[in-house]
């Protein structure tokens, strides 16, 4: 099997739609045999950065998900060690197989809003990850709306940012903007595409709300994002990720547990269910009744000297 054909599924498509965009094609038309129309459906923003990566030909998957991999590392190293436990859950190793960017989006707003200074220069990391708005674009509001000080320069940086990544796509094709929200129908008939929410499960979410705010109260701006967009895949829940702090108690366990059984299969009747159960797997992994290690509830289970080597970690 060629190297650029193992893995990347999604990474594929992306680098596909940039370089039909950097030989003057549509990249919302048909890329090749392999993706026709509708394949791609990132807004013309995304278009400058993911040219970035086609140079790198076939490695540029392995170097993506590395520097995802580094980033996630410099986020957790000091206080959230447990978190690396993340990365055999389910959703994080589907998002890491098919090269998708929801980590890295979410993992950019993460470290802004854990930032002890914002400015422009944040405001521009922002309009970067601002080009999946809806994985971003909840987190993002919540940021502004917390941050006074700085808030008008970060503004100002996510302005400039936006243009700066929307005029060479502009430019250089005209017609790209009504392209793109032409290719959104085709995007949405092409792959089955629902929120949690929806039919039935919407109970669940409803009892997953419930459930969240009793026994965690934080991270808000990041499960909604995973509960309102619509979703064509359970790897979208990596965008949780922030609001998860493992312990080393059952409840965590069961959850990852729990997330490993929710992958299919997947259909009309069962997607809206697989991400509801998501929902449920996080409050779970994030301990459940049992809070946050934060509270010092969430060790329970173990004896006293694991958890004073858990919370020395």
């Amino acid at each position: 099997m060629p190297l650029s054909e193992l893995y990347q599924v999604d990474f594929r498509i992306f680098m596909a739609a940039a370089s039909a965009w950097l030989a003057g094609k549509s990249p919302y038309g048909a890329l090749s045999s392999e993706f026709g129309r509708g394949a791609f459906a990132y807004p013309p923003t995304a278009l400058p950065w993911l040219a970035l990566l086609v140079p790198t030909g076939a490695l540029g998957f392995y170097l993506w998900t590395l520097l995802e991999l580094v980033l996630f590392w410099l986020l957790v190293r000091k206080d959230r060690r447990a978190q690396l436990v993340l990365l055999v859950w389910s959703p994080m190793i589907l998002h890491l197989y098919e090269g998708q960017s929801t980590l890295a989006v979410t993992l950019v707003v993460w470290a802004c809003a854990r930032a002890e200074q914002r400015g422009i220069v944040w405001g521009l990391a922002l309009a970067w990850a601002l080009t999946k708005p809806q994985v971003a674009l909840l987190p993002v509001i919540f940021v502004l709306c917390r941050e006074r000080r700085a808030r008008f320069r970060l503004l100002l940086g996510i302005l400039g940012g936006t243009l700066a990544l929307a005029l060479p796509a502009t430019l250089v094709h005209h017609g790209i903007w009504s392209e793109w929200l032409a290719s959104l129908s085709l995007y949405r008939s092409r792959l089955l595409q629902v929120a949690p929410w929806q039919g039935a499960s919407a109970l669940l979410v409803l009892s997953c709300a419930v459930l969240w705010y009793r026994y965690q109260r934080t991270g808000l701006e990041w499960w909604l994002s995973a509960a309102l967009f619509p979703q064509t895949s359970f790897y979208s829940m990596v965008v949780l990720l922030p609001a998860l702090r493992p312990s080393r108690s059952y409840w965590s366990l069961g959850g990852l547990a729990l997330a490993a059984l929710l992958q299919g299969p997947i259909n009309a009747a069962t997607l809206s269910w697989v991400l509801a159960g998501h929902l449920l797997a996080a409050w779970m992994i994030a301990g459940g009744p049992l809070g946050g290690p934060r509270s010092g509830r969430g060790v329970a289970y173990v004896s006293s000297s694991a958890r004073d080597a858990f919370q020395a970690s």
